[in-house]
C-alpha cells in the first residue's frame, strides 16, 4: 500500500508573516505536482491566518495538504513584530526544537494509512534545529532562503566580514566597498549590508544567529531561494560552488500564478497579512488618476518612526531626479517584470528548477 503513495513533504517556516507566505505558496505548487504536504506552523501564526485569510478555502482543494500547529515558545502578548521580532529566535530554538521532535517521534513523522512517513523536510534556513533532527532520523533535508539570493550570500559570508574586519560598519566607511564577498566585491558597500551589521560589538546575538544559522545550509541535500537565474545568476553561481543542488524557483508568487493558468485553475485571492486590514484608503485610491501612486512596502515587520517616514517622503518628492531618470526606472523595471514572467512559464529557468527539484522528491521513494 506504502509504495503506491506520493511523496510526503514537510514543510516547516520560520513563523514570521513573510517567511510563512512564500513558504506557503511553495507548498501549493507542490500541492499541485500531487504530493502530500504537512505545513508546520505555530499556534498564533495559524490563528491569524484562520482569522485574517482565505487560507482554509484556498487549500481546500488539495486533499493530500493539512497544517500541524506547535508553539513558538513566546507568550501569548508578545507583539512578535517590531524592535522585539528577533527575540523569536532563542524562543524557537530552546522551545519549538524540542517540541518538533517529540511531535515527529509520536507522532510517527505524520504516517497514516494514506499517508507515507515525511518522505523529506523543507525547512526555513534558519531553523537549524530541524537539520538536526533530519540528520538524526536520516531524513533529506532541503533548506529554503526566503531572501533574494545577494541577501543569502552577504548572510553566508558573514564569517569572512568579521575576520577582514568589515564588520561591525562603524565610522565614516559607510561608503567602503564590501571586499569579502565574492561576486559583489565591485559594487557593494557597508551601508548595503543587512541592518544587523551595524553593531558594536560582534558578539551581538543577532548577528551571531544569522551567523550561525546561514552556515548550515549546506548541510542540506539541497536548498532554494525565491529567485531567478536572470536576476541574479551571477551570485547564484557563487552560492551553488557550496550548494551544488540549489534550485531558484522564483518569483513565488508569479509562479504560483503561472502554473494555475496552465492548469485552467482558478486563482483565489488572498491576503497574507496575520493582522486585519485596513481597507479605509481604498475609497481615496480608486479615484486616482493611472500611474499616479507610489506604493512602497518596508515589508511586516518594520517599525517606522514619524521622522522617519517624512524623510522618505521628502526622498519620492525630489522630482528633479525621478524626471531625469524616469523612463529609464520604467524600462528597466518593465523588462525585468518581462524577464521574471519568462522564468516561471513553461520551460523558463524557474518553471524548470521547480521540475527538477519535484524529481528529486519524487526519486526520494523510488
Amino acid at each position: 500500500m506504502t509504495a503506491t503513495l506520493p511523496a510526503h513533504v514537510l514543510i516547516f517556516p520560520l513563523p514570521i508573516q513573510g517567511h510563512v507566505n512564500s513558504m506557503l505558496k511553495l507548498a501549493e505548487l507542490l500541492c499541485l505536482a500531487n504530493l502530500d504536504i504537512t505545513f508546520v506552523v505555530s499556534d498564533f501564526s495559524h490563528s491569524r491566518l484562520l482569522l485574517h485569510t482565505t487560507v482554509e478555502s484556498r487549500f481546500a482543494r488539495y486533499p493530500g495538504f493539512q497544517f500541524q500547529t506547535i508553539s513558538d515558545g513566546l507568550p501569548d502578548d508578545h507583539p512578535r513584530a517590531g524592535e522585539r521580532i528577533m527575540e523569536i529566535m532563542p524562543a524557537i530554538k530552546n522551545v519549538t526544537g524540542p517540541l518538533f521532535k517529540k511531535m515527529m517521534v509520536a507522532k510517527e513523522c505524520f504516517a497514516t494509512a494514506t499517508r507515507r512517513p515525511v518522505t523529506c523536510i523543507i525547512a526555513d534556513g534558519v531553523l537549524s534545529f530541524a537539520g538536526d533532527f533530519a540528520e538524526e532520523k536520516g531524513i533529506p533535508l532541503i533548506y529554503f532562503r526566503t531572501v533574494s539570493a545577494c541577501s543569502f550570500w552577504a548572510c553566508f559570508c558573514m564569517k569572512e566580514l568579521i575576520e577582514a574586519d568589515e564588520i561591525p560598519v562603524k565610522g565614516n566607511g559607510m561608503d567602503l566597498l564590501v571586499k569579502s564577498i565574492p561576486g559583489m566585491d565591485g559594487f557593494l558597500r557597508r551601508r548595503d549590508l543587512p541592518g544587523f551589521c551595524r553593531v558594536d560589538d560582534i558578539n551581538e546575538p543577532k548577528l551571531q544567529i544569522i551567523k550561525f544559522e546561514s552556515r548550515q545550509t549546506p548541510r542540506a541535500q539541497a536548498a532554494i531561494v525565491n529567485s531567478f537565474e536572470d536576476l541574479e545568476g551571477p551570485i547564484i553561481s557563487q552560492i551553488r560552488a557550496h550548494i551544488p543542488r540549489l534550485y531558484p524557483i522564483g518569483p513565488l508568487h508569479a509562479h504560483l500564478q503561472s502554473r494555475l493558468a496552465i492548469r485552467n485553475i482558478e486563482t483565489i485571492s488572498s491576503s497574507g497579512s496575520f493582522w486585519e486590514e485596513d481597507r479605509s484608503c481604498v475609497d481615496w485610491l480608486d479615484v486616482q488618476p493611472s500611474k499616479s501612486v507610489i506604493y512602497v512596502s518596508f515589508g511586516s515587520i518594520t517599525v517606522v518612526t514619524r521622522d522617519q517616514l517624512l524623510e522618505f517622503w521628502y526622498g519620492l518628492m525630489v522630482r528633479d531626479l525621478m524626471e531625469v531618470r524616469k523612463d529609464e526606472f520604467l524600462q528597466r523595471a518593465s523588462d525585468m517584470a518581462a524577464l521574471a514572467r519568462k522564468s516561471v512559464g513553461e520551460g523558463g529557468s524557474s518553471y524548470c528548477n521547480l521540475d527538477n527539484m519535484v524529481a528529486y522528491i519524487k526519486s526520494l521513494i523510488a
